[in-house]
């Protein structure tokens, strides 16, 4: 399994022996072309055949990519497994060494089979008939089934189709070949004029051109067809530039621009593909206001004729059977578009493919965040039946418990997580809250004392310790924990806000009683010096409503702390009652 750039790159000499030994393999399966296509792009891994030996060469490989999606009715996630190099790539598949391809299929489908997917998109999947029939045959069982897919577009082409022209050694003897009389005649003619009049002049990109001619590609491009590709134009562009300029970094790309003085009347973009000897025409744009000589005509007559000249045996019209390609005498190559899709419409045994339990885990994090808790917890669920002792989602379903108010449910679930968790910290800051919203006050002093035990910087936990300790009655030890705050030193804009509320809270923990009151004197050592009767009456009353001053403005627990950076959690928790239990 390569699943990695650097093992990718330790692969490429044997990539490139298995490229150039299989017959079938194409242009966007050699090395080059995918590694600069998965280079940015994520979730994309490739199955390798090799011999047990430790050491042996590699002799196959199958580059594939996962996708996963949520049924928003159900919230049950799916995974699908497509052709590596989808939709960019007119040809995809597996290449193998030909006496390896049998057990390449076999090991291959066997893999797949074992893995939890709904659908397996052979889209684009190039090879002799025997090769997809082969792989389908072992692909097969009674929990999938096949589907073939059309891929007719609305103009009625055959994306299916690649018209591919076989290359003579000679321009003439490709002319007198693969041309009808009318073509070859109007080709003949079209050449001269170009290279006869100096108003007309054929240019290829080179370093320094490269960004000014696929400009003017995509501009010739757009013009024609951004009407009918609408909002996906400029993805389109974009996507396409990327891959002709890491093919031009490569030395695979060739860019022939027709000109009629500083006016471009065309652009072709081919990629060349030096191992195999084939160029493949991927994208043109022409001036639609421009008639004869016909720019694609001669761009296409020029390229082939060029071809032939450096050795090339092929050129690939690729996929579409547009009426113009058969005017270079072509042959039809066929793409396999199969769809093998499990019965269930469900992932094969029901669970999450084990590369999509990061990306689902994520994703619920990412539900949770937008507020939509249903599908977020439906994610959670399925990230532990895949994998059990995932700390992050059983800590998530915890605090979904929370948000739901079940809050003894949450504390035991918390407790439960903190003999399982590498780090402590996170599930007992959840863990205080639970017991904060509980008015557990004295087992949440206790949990924020063992944070900041831990982690003597960490901010809120020391301001919420404070404010348990104050909510148990520990008054004392409250400002000693709201004093701490002027003692930290950091950079977090965090500790500003905290020793603000930290003051605030301090000075009605230290604000004196009324004088009203009449309290007798203290003797230094703590006693009174006369005895005092028990405050009753518009006393008492007086004391109580002292008391009830201390906070003041602190009217619950969530008013004592920023908004939360990892979970929300809801207003449950009043502090003013941790006052009625103070002694005076």
């Amino acid at each position: 399994m390569i699943e990695s750039i650097a093992d990718l790159d330790a692969a490429r000499a044997d990539w490139d022996r298995v490229y150039v030994s299989d017959p079938q393999a194409q242009y966007s399966l050699s090395w080059t072309w995918l590694q600069a296509y998965v280079r940015n792009r994520k979730r994309w891994f490739i199955l390798a055949l090799r011999e047990k030996q430790p050491g042996s060469p590699y002799v196959a490989f199958f580059p594939l990519r996962l996708r996963t999606v949520q049924d928003q009715k159900t919230g049950i996630f799916t995974d699908d497994i497509f052709m590596a190099g989808n939709h960019a790539a007119d040809y995809t598949g597996l290449i193998s060494e030909p006496g390896y391809e049998a057990h390449a299929i076999r090991g291959f489908a066997l893999f797949l089979k074992s893995q939890n997917w709904t659908n397996l998109h052979l889209d684009n999947f190039s090879g002799s008939i025997e090769r997809r029939n082969a792989l389908l045959a072992e692909l097969g069982g009674p929990d999938v089934s096949f589907r073939k897919v059309s891929r007719l577009d609305e103009a009625g082409i055959d994306q299916t189709i690649c018209p591919v022209a076989k290359l003579p050694t000679s321009w003439d003897a490709y002319l007198e070949r693969n041309l009808s009389s009318p073509t070859r005649q109007k080709l003949r003619r079209f050449l001269r004029q170009v290279e006869n009049d100096d108003s007309y002049r054929i240019t290829v990109a080179t370093a320094d051109t490269i960004d000014r001619d696929v400009d003017i590609l995509f501009r010739l491009w757009r013009a024609k067809w951004g009407s009918l590709k609408g909002d996906r134009t400029e993805k389109i562009i974009a996507t396409s530039r990327a891959i002709l300029l890491d093919a031009f970094r490569s030395g695979n790309l060739m860019v022939p621009i027709l000109w009629h003085g500083e006016r471009p009347l065309g652009a072709l973009a081919n990629f060349l593909d030096h191992q195999k000897k084939s160029i493949l025409f991927y994208i043109a744009g022409r001036d639609e206001d421009w008639k004869t000589p016909s720019p694609g005509l001669v761009l296409h007559g020029y390229s082939i004729r060029r071809a032939i000249e450096e050795g090339f045996i092929s050129y690939d019209f690729l996929r579409g059977n547009e009426p113009y390609k058969y005017a270079f005498g072509v042959e039809e190559q066929t793409l396999h578009c199969i769809t093998v899709r499990t019965r269930s419409g469900r992932n094969l045994r029901e669970g999450l493919n084990v590369r999509s339990i990061g990306h689902v885990y994520e994703e619920g994090s990412r539900l949770y965040a937008s507020g939509d808790r249903t599908n977020a917890e439906a994610a959670f669920e399925q990230v532990l039946a895949a994998y059990p002792d995932h700390i992050g989602a059983e800590l998530s379903l915890a605090q979904l418990l929370f948000d739901k108010g079940k809050l003894a449910e949450a504390e035991a679930a918390y407790s439960t997580l903190l003999a399982k968790a590498a780090d402590p910290i996170p599930v007992l800051v959840r863990l205080g809250d639970t017991q904060m919203a509980q008015k557990k006050f004295a087992e949440a002093a206790a949990t924020f004392s063992r944070i900041v035990d831990q982690r003597p910087n960490n901010i809120r936990s020391h301001f919420k310790k404070g404010t348990a300790l104050a909510a148990s009655g520990r008054t004392t030890d409250a400002i000693k924990a709201f004093k701490v705050l002027e003692q930290l030193h950091s950079d977090d804009p965090l500790l500003t806000t905290y020793r603000q509320k930290a003051r605030e809270a301090l000075a009605k923990l230290l604000k004196p009683l009324s004088p009203d009151l009449n309290l007798p004197a203290i003797h230094p050592k703590g006693f009174p010096l006369k005895p005092v009767a028990r405050a009753s009456g518009p006393i008492a009353r007086q004391m109580k409503q002292s008391s009830d001053t201390i906070l003041g403005s602190l009217k619950d627990w969530e008013a004592l702390q920023a908004p939360p950076t990892e979970l929300p959690f809801p207003r449950s928790v009043g502090l003013k009652s941790f006052l009625q239990r103070t002694k005076h």
